[in-house]
Formats: C-alpha cells, sequence, structure tokens
C-alpha cells in the first residue's frame, strides 16, 4: 500500500523552522524528478510512523525522531527522510542528522534544503571542509538565494560552530566572486577575527555584487562606526532606512547607531517612527525603551514608558524602569514613587531601590522603616536585607550605624557567614583592621575554601605588610579557584610587591588592569611600573585613573608617598 506521513510533524517542524531561522526570500527551483519504484510500506513501517505521529503530538519529538529515524532507513522515501533529517537538525542531534542528510541525498543529490542540512550538520560536526564542499554544490546548483538561509543560520549557533560556518562560506568567496552573501560572510568572519580592514573591504565587494542588500549595508555602518567614523556610518544606514522605510531591522540599527553617537534626538525621532508603524507590536516599543535606557536617552525611554503604562502593558515592569529613568537623571522623589508602585515579582527589588535612595537623600528613618517592612514581607531575606542596609548607611558616611546593625543581626545568626563577611568588610571601611580580620577568620573556620573571604584576609595582610607569606599562600589559594578574577589577581600582585618582587607582581597587576583599571587597581599597577622604572607608563596608567575618579583617596595618597605629579 502506497501511503505517506500526515502532516503533524511538518506542521510542528514549520513552527519550530519559524523559531529557528527566518524564511528563505523564495523557494529554491524543485530537483528534477528521479524514476523512484513505488514505495510499499510495511505494517510495521506504519505502525512506526503512527507512533512518531502521536508523540509528536505531545511534543516528545525525540521519540518522534526515532521511529521517523528508523522509518527513514527501511522505507528509502525521501519524504520521510527529509522530515527526518529536519526534526533531527531541530533538535541538533548532528551525527543522526549528517546521515540522514547524506540518504536524502543519495536519493535527491541536488536537493537544496538536503544540501543546505547536511552543511550545518557538517558544522557542528567540525568538518568545515566537508561542509564546504556541500555549501559549494549548493551554490552550483542554486545560485545565492540558497545561501541566504545558510548566512541568517548562523545568529543561532553557540560561537564556535557560528565561526566554523562563517569560515566554510567565507572560503568560497574567491572561488564565487560575484556572489554577495559568500563576501557577506567573509566581511562577517574577518569581524569576528577582529580583522576591521578586512571586515570593510569584503562588506564593500558585497555590495559591488549587490548594491540593494540590505544586511551588507547595515554591517558596512557598524563597521564604520567601530572604526571610528561616526558621520559616515551614520549616513550609510540613513541611506538603507530611506531605501527600505519599511524595515525595522533597518530603523533599529539606524537607532543603535544615533544613540551610541549621542544623537539622543535623532533616536527619538526614528523610535516615533517605530512606534507608529508598529503600533500592535507593544513587546518591539518595550525592546527599544530599553535600548534607549541602557544607552543614556532616558527622555525618550520614558516617554515610551509612560506610552506602554497607559495602555496596561506589564505596568509593574513600566514602574520598575521609569524609577530607574528618573533615578538616573536625578529626579530622586519622582523615583522613589515610582518605585513603591511596583508589585509581584520586582517589589522587592523595587522597594529595596527605593530604600536606597532615601538613605541618599538624607531620609534614613523612612529607609529604616521600609526595609523593616520588607523583612515582616520576605523573612526568608531578613540576611540578605539587613545586609543592603548596612551598605546603605556606609554609602550615607555611617559606617558606625552600619556595624551596630549587623551586631544585631549577627546576634540572632551568629554563624551566618554571609553576615560576618559584610561586617567584616564594613569593619575595614571603618578603620577596624582587628575586628575585619577576626570576622574574617572565623568566616574560614565556618568555610575553609572561600576564595572571596581567602582574598580578602589575604589582600588585608599585604596591605598591612604583615604575615606576608601566609597572605600570599591564602591568595595563590584563592586563584586557583578563580585564575581570572581581576580583584584576587591584583591581590597576588599587590602581595608580591609587598615581598619585595616587583618583577613577578608586573604580570599580575597588568591582567587585573587590563580587565578591571579602576582607582585602586591603578594606584597598584602603577606603583609598581614606578619602582620598575618604567615611569611614563605609570604615569599614563595614573592619569588616566585620576580622569575617571579625581577623588580617590587610595589614588591620591599613593601618588602623595611616591612624591609624584602627574
Amino acid at each position: 500500500m502506497n501511503a505517506r506521513p500526515s502532516l503533524v510533524v511538518a506542521a510542528l517542524l514549520t513552527l519550530a523552522g519559524c523559531a529557528q531561522t527566518p524564511p528563505a526570500p523564495a523557494p529554491t527551483p524543485a530537483p528534477e524528478p528521479r524514476d523512484l519504484p513505488p514505495i510499499q510500506y510495511d505494517g510495521e513501517t506504519l505502525g512506526d510512523l503512527l507512533v512518531a505521529e502521536s508523540a509528536a503530538q505531545r511534543q516528545s519529538l525525540t521519540v518522534t525522531l526515532d521511529y521517523y529515524d528508523r522509518a527513514a532507513r527501511t522505507t528509502n522515501d525521501p519524504v520521510v527522510i527529509a522530515q527526518a533529517t529536519k526534526l533531527a537538525t531541530y533538535l541538533e542531534q548532528s551525527r543522526r542528522a549528517r546521515e540522514l542528510a547524506d540518504l536524502w541525498l543519495n536519493l535527491e543529490p541536488n536537493n537544496a534544503d538536503a544540501l543546505r542540512l547536511a552543511a550545518l550538520a557538517a558544522i557542528r560536526e567540525g568538518d568545515s571542509d566537508g561542509a564546504a564542499t556541500l555549501i559549494d554544490r549548493l551554490l552550483a546548483g542554486h545560485g545565492s538565494d540558497a545561501l541566504l538561509p545558510l548566512v541568517a543560520e548562523a545568529s543561532n549557533m553557540n560561537d564556535a560552530d557560528n565561526q566554523e560556518l562563517l569560515e566554510a562560506l567565507s572560503k568560497l568567496a574567491d572561488r564565487y566572486p560575484h556572489q554577495a552573501p559568500l563576501w557577506y560572510a567573509r566581511a562577517l568572519e574577518r569581524r569576528q577575527q577582529q580583522d576591521l580592514p578586512g571586515a570593510l573591504d569584503a562588506v564593500k565587494r558585497a555590495l559591488k555584487e549587490d548594491p540593494d542588500h540590505l544586511e551588507a549595508g547595515l554591517l558596512q555602518g557598524q563597521l564604520l562606526f567601530e572604526a571610528g567614523q561616526p558621520e559616515k556610518a551614520l549616513k550609510r544606514v540613513a541611506r538603507q532606512v530611506a531605501d527600505h522605510p519599511d524595515s525595522r531591522r533597518a530603523r533599529i540599527a539606524y537607532v543603535r547607531l544615533l544613540l551610541a553617537a549621542g544623537d539622543y534626538d535623532g533616536a527619538r525621532e526614528q523610535l516615533d517612527v517605530l512606534a507608529e508603524q508598529n503600533p500592535q507590536d507593544l513587546d518591539l516599543q518595550y525592546s527599544l525603551a530599553l535600548l534607549a535606557l541602557e544607552a543614556g536617552a532616558e527622555p525618550a525611554a520614558e516617554e515610551i514608558l509612560q506610552r506602554l503604562l497607559r495602555q496596561g502593558y506589564r505596568p509593574d515592569e513600566m514602574r520598575l524602569h521609569l524609577g530607574q529613568a528618573a533615578e538616573a537623571r536625578g529626579a530622586v522623589d519622582e523615583a522613589i514613587d515610582d518605585y513603591l508602585q511596583v508589585k509581584g515579582p520586582d517589589a522587592l527589588q523595587a522597594r529595596v531601590q527605593a530604600a536606597r535612595l532615601l538613605y541618599a537623600s538624607e531620609r534614613g528613618e523612612r529607609g529604616h522603616a521600609l526595609i523593616n517592612d520588607l523583612i515582616n514581607q520576605f523573612p526568608g531575606r531578613t540576611i540578605v536585607l539587613r545586609i543592603s542596609e548596612a551598605e546603605m548607611l556606609v554609602d550615607a558616611g555611617d559606617p558606625e550605624s552600619a556595624l551596630a546593625l549587623l551586631d544585631k543581626a549577627l546576634e540572632a545568626t551568629p554563624d551566618s557567614t554571609n553576615l560576618l563577611y559584610a561586617r567584616a568588610m564594613t569593619a575595614g571601611q571603618a578603620g577596624r583592621p582587628e575586628q575585619m580580620e577576626a570576622d574574617l577568620r572565623r568566616v574560614l573556620e565556618l568555610t575553609p575554601d572561600d576564595a572571596a573571604t581567602l582574598n580578602a584576609l589575604g589582600y588585608t595582610w599585604a596591605d598591612r605588610g604583615i604575615h606576608l607569606e601566609q597572605a600570599h599562600d591564602m591568595i595563590r589559594r584563592a586563584l586557583d579557584m578563580h585564575p581570572e578574577d581581576p580583584a584576587i589577581l591584583d591581590s597576588m600582585g599587590w602581595v608580591l610587591y609587598r615581598l619585595g618582587r616587583p618583577a613577578e607582581a608586573l604580570p599580575y597587576l597588568r591582567r587585573a588592569y587590563q580587565q578591571q583599571p579602576d582607582a585602586e587597581v591603578s594606584a597598584h599597577y602603577g606603583e609598581v611600573l614606578w619602582v620598575l622604572d618604567q615611569r611614563d607608563a605609570a604615569l599614563r596608567v595614573w592619569r588616566a585613573a585620576l580622569a575617571n575618579d579625581p577623588d580617590s583617596t587610595l589614588l591620591l595618597d599613593t601618588l602623595q608617598r611616591l612624591e609624584v605629579t602627574p
């Protein structure tokens, strides 16, 4: 009996594909039919297909694949093999996808979907040469349109697979010099390799071959901006928007560049256009508001957020972000009011921030009352709330009250390592090194391998010039657990310097500075450079740090002690 599988799995795969990759701009030509014998399904195969479809209806797609795989291999039916290959690709079972795609290609050697899925499987298997061969066949048989979904697939892959795919596509650009998608892929690959001139050359070539290539035009704008040519970048992307006025992708890319360039008025105009073009897409407007907020364009963000709030869209999230926007522009009372209106899952975060603003604006009594109210509502969060309140007191310039608050909290839970660590840090800020050391020692008694505490105690000793060998051992243990942590790298460099080994200290401090060039790390790094007679480099480090934090006590004390005028 001739039979075909029903459309249940096909529909599921279509939905899955919509979530995974953008649709191709046009279907590829159908392959030439081949003279294949009629396919006969036996009872067992029909049973497998029925079980597969039943599993698909329950979203048990792994079970569906197992049955489709067996049916594909026993029937040699290209329709069944195609379904099995697509499902294996969606489930990221690359080895099985490659095997099934090969079966498919044995029957239909020029099928575009089979070639594309086989290439993707080869990429995921780490076979970039094999993928390049398959992509070569795809391009030769179907032209550049068949490449577009393949290039789009790169955004859905992990970093390693993404790089492999772009490399495979890039290799073919010289062989097919008139294919714009291949030059576009090369531009993406060169950008990944941080080869900005190479990326610009490749995207220029893509646009030469296809001046209407939207993605290449947008990429050229991004690359020009990264190359320090913002005016050219904005003109390029503005031209893309003019040529494609209904393209959300182009207009969003333009908004991003305008925000990055600090042209908030221009960005707001484009945001208004997007809102008018997509009045029902509230998710898009929300995303654009967050983008504006992140870029520092608070007025534009607030305008969108207020509009969404009036429409009843996620009111608690809107109020939370409105509070953040108001806080960013210094409207403290307005921010507090917004935060206090937040309900639901974000209420705790919002109210803690309101309390922080109350403490910062010398309304500590109200802040304390708010924290107490939160503790009554969320008793399981008592410790973290008290620690947060202690930080608020320290930030308000009152470390002694912060210590008293933590002392009282420790009466109820004397072995809380979080409270002990918080009190240790607060004691350090209050100028009580003995209290700090006692609390850190107690934390290590309770949790001997806590890297943060090992580092904190080791650094404290190193900074005071005591127990230096023991401090070195502690910091070494912490660094073994977290070898790239900039705070621990800084501690290791500082303790080596205090041990009289500045040349050994320098690489650790350089790595710390590269990751976290704050005032403290800059002070240490600059001092070691200075002692090693690399004085021009030291001055550059200190000057950069002073530009960012001109009131840093540690930095200023370091310069005074070394009698340096930067």
